[in-house]
């Protein structure tokens, strides 16, 4: 009865210990299109926005490359925004940045994206930097319970419709202008005639 007494005691004191620690989170990494009504000919733009929601550490840099399929639009270039050096420089073709101090709010712009469509159809776009200590991933400040290093991997479909088509002018529209130009040709007659 003992030993059974003590097996049930070890597993609940390690189970109030798995417990007790404390839960880690982890950043989440999103592409977000500033409109997702695109047309073939239109230039867009995609945030690339990092929640590091409870992670309650300091962003240092993040690196990552852009990938893209299909070929319905191309990628033209990047802006890293307000808060981030841009350290591209270091690693091209990758979109990298850093800030000293750090920035630890949640939902932070890293990077915003430019395509222009050029076909109907849907293609993909990929932001990939998998932790590499050095260039890729994000960095966060150190601390005794994480590493601080952790990878950007987020991906996002595109639709790009057709062009929309300009209205046909109704019969009526067409019979208005007709009687306008008819009226105008025989203002312009009365004049000849009387002068």
């Amino acid at each position: 009865m003992s030993k059974c007494f003590l097996r049930i005691f070890i597993g609940s004191l390690l189970l109030v210990g798995l417990m007790s620690l404390p839960a880690q989170a982890f950043p989440t990494v999103s592409l977000n299109l500033m409109d997702t009504d695109i047309y073939v000919g239109e230039n867009f733009d995609m945030q690339v926005l990092v929640d590091g929601d409870n992670i309650n550490l300091e962003l240092l840099s993040f690196g990552f490359d852009v990938n893209t399929t299909g070929s319905v639009f191309t990628y033209d270039g990047y802006k890293v925004e307000t808060g981030f050096d841009d350290d591209s420089f270091w690693v091209p073709p990758a979109v990298a940045g850093s800030a000293f101090p750090g920035i630890a709010d949640d939902n932070v712009l890293l990077a915003t994206l430019s395509f222009t469509a050029l076909d109907v159809g849907t293609g993909s776009v990929e932001a990939l930097g998998l932790t590499d200590n050095l260039f890729y991933g994000l960095a966060y400040e150190m601390d005794p319970v994480t590493t601080g290093w952790y990878d950007i991997d987020a991906s996002r479909d595109i639709k790009i419709k057709s062009a929309p088509v300009a209205p046909v002018p109704e019969p009526a529209t067409i019979i208005l202008i007709g009687t306008g130009l008819a009226g105008l040709a025989g203002f312009k007659r009365k004049r000849k005639n009387q002068g």
